[in-house]
C-alpha cells in the first residue's frame, strides 16, 4: 500500500509540475511569434492589444482566419459591417510582401477599398538576402532601400509615388500612406514601434496612433505569423458546453481503472487461519450418472431404456417378442439390472438366433 501511494503521490507531483510550466510559458507568451498580439515578450504585441482595449469606445479584436476570408467576405455580416475598422499586420516578411505574386498586396486592396485602414508594418531580417519587391514596385509604384555601409542595416523605402509621407531621414521613407477606394493603406518598413518595448517607452506612440488613425474598431492579424484557427475537438466542447461532460467521462474512466486495479473485497490480512478447501474435478462419465440419478427414478430406467433402443428397432421386433419384453418391464421394473438382462435373453432366444446385436441393450451399473 505504501509503493502505491508514493507511486500516486510522485504522479500528481509530476502532473502539477507540467501545468505550472505550461502556465509560465503561456503567460509570458514565449510559445507565440514576435509581434504576436498574444506575447507578454519584448517581442510582443500584447501591451498595446491591451492598452487600445482599455480605452473608452476602442473594440480591440483578434482575428484568426485567412486574411482572404476578410477581404472575399466569407465572414459573418457583423464582423466588417461598419467598413471602419483599422486591421493591424505586424512582422511581415517583405520578401513574401512585396514578391510576385504576393498573398497580401490583393487582399489588403480590397479590404482598404471598402472603407477600411489596413497597416502592413514590414521586419526584415538582416541575415537574409535584400527582398524583392516586383509585384509592390508594379502595383503600388513601392521600391525598397538598404544602406550597406552601415553595421546594422535596416530596410526603407527609397521610392513611394503618390505617397504621403509620415516619417523619413532624407530620402529614405520609413512610414507612409495612401488613399485606396473608402479606406487607406499605411506602409511601414519597421515593426519595432509595436511591440511591448516601445509601447512602454512610450517614445514612439504618435507616429503608432497616426498609423491606426481615427477608426474606432482595432484588428490585430494572427494568421500571418502562423496562428490561425482550425478547429479541435476542446474548441467544440468549450463552445457546446461540454466541458462538465468529459471531466464526467474521465471520472468514469478513472473509476474503471481502479476497479479493475484494485482487488474488492480486499483479501484478508492473515489468510492462513482461513480454512483451506481442495476440490476435485469430475469426468464427464461421472457426471452424466450424476445428471441420470438425478432426473431418472430408478424403477423407471428399465423402460427408459427400452423405449430408447424401440425407436430405431420396433420394426425388427415381433409382436411375441414385444409382448414379452412389456411384461419382464412391469414385473421387474424395481430391478432394472435384472430387468435388462432377461430383455437380452429374450432377444437372444433360439427362436430368434443373433439377432438383434449384443449391444442392443446396454448393462446399466
Amino acid at each position: 500500500m505504501k509503493s502505491k501511494a508514493l507511486a500516486i503521490l510522485l504522479a500528481v507531483g509530476f502532473a502539477a509540475a507540467v501545468i505550472h510550466l505550461f502556465g509560465v510559458e503561456f503567460a509570458t507568451g514565449d510559445v507565440y511569434p514576435e509581434y504576436s498580439s498574444l506575447r507578454a515578450d519584448p517581442k510582443g504585441a500584447k501591451l498595446l492589444f491591451d492598452s487600445l482595449a482599455g480605452i473608452p469606445g476602442v473594440s480591440a479584436e483578434r482575428s484568426y482566419l485567412p486574411l482572404d476570408f476578410l477581404s472575399d467576405g466569407f465572414l459573418p455580416a457583423d464582423f466588417l459591417s461598419d467598413d471602419r475598422t483599422t486591421l493591424l499586420l505586424l512582422g511581415l516578411d517583405p520578401e513574401s510582401f512585396a514578391k510576385d505574386p504576393s498573398p497580401y498586396l490583393n487582399s489588403i486592396g480590397k479590404l482598404a477599398a471598402r472603407g477600411n485602414r489596413v497597416v502592413a508594418a514590414l521586419q526584415w531580417d538582416p541575415e537574409r538576402d535584400f527582398p524583392r519587391a516586383d509585384a509592390l514596385a508594379a502595383m503600388w509604384q513601392v521600391s525598397f532601400g538598404l544602406d550597406p555601409r552601415r553595421k546594422h542595416p535596416y530596410l526603407y523605402f527609397a521610392e513611394a509615388k503618390d505617397w504621403k509621407v509620415l516619417e523619413s531621414i532624407g530620402a529614405k521613407l520609413f512610414a507612409m500612406e495612401r488613399p485606396f477606394g473608402k479606406g487607406s493603406v499605411v506602409l511601414l518598413a519597421n515593426s519595432d514601434d509595436f511591440n511591448n518595448e516601445s509601447t512602454a517607452a512610450g517614445d514612439r506612440l504618435q507616429l503608432v496612433s497616426a498609423a491606426i488613425g481615427p477608426n474606432r474598431r482595432i484588428l490585430f492579424d494572427e494568421p500571418h505569423l502562423g496562428i490561425s484557427e482550425t478547429g479541435s475537438v476542446v474548441g467544440l466542447a468549450r463552445r457546446f458546453h461540454l466541458m462538465g461532460m468529459a471531466l464526467g467521462l474521465g471520472l468514469c474512466a478513472a473509476l474503471f481503472l481502479w476497479k479493475n486495479a484494485s482487488v474488492f473485497p480486499p483479501p484478508a490480512a492473515n489468510q492462513s487461519v482461513l480454512p483451506r478447501h481442495h476440490l476435485t474435478g469430475r469426468t464427464s462419465l461421472s457426471g452424466l450418472l450424476t445428471l441420470l440419478r438425478r432426473h431418472i427414478p430408478a424403477h423407471e430406467v428399465a423402460s427408459i431404456c427400452w423405449r430408447e433402443w424401440t425407436t430405431a428397432h420396433r420394426p425388427e421386433v415381433t409382436p411375441a417378442r414385444a409382448s414379452q419384453a412389456e411384461e419382464i418391464l412391469r414385473h421387474s421394473a424395481a430391478r432394472p439390472l435384472d430387468a435388462a438382462r432377461e430383455l437380452q435373453a429374450v432377444l437372444r432366444s433360439p427362436a430368434t438366433g443373433n439377432w438383434p446385436p449384443a449391444t442392443g441393450i446396454r448393462h446399466l451399473p
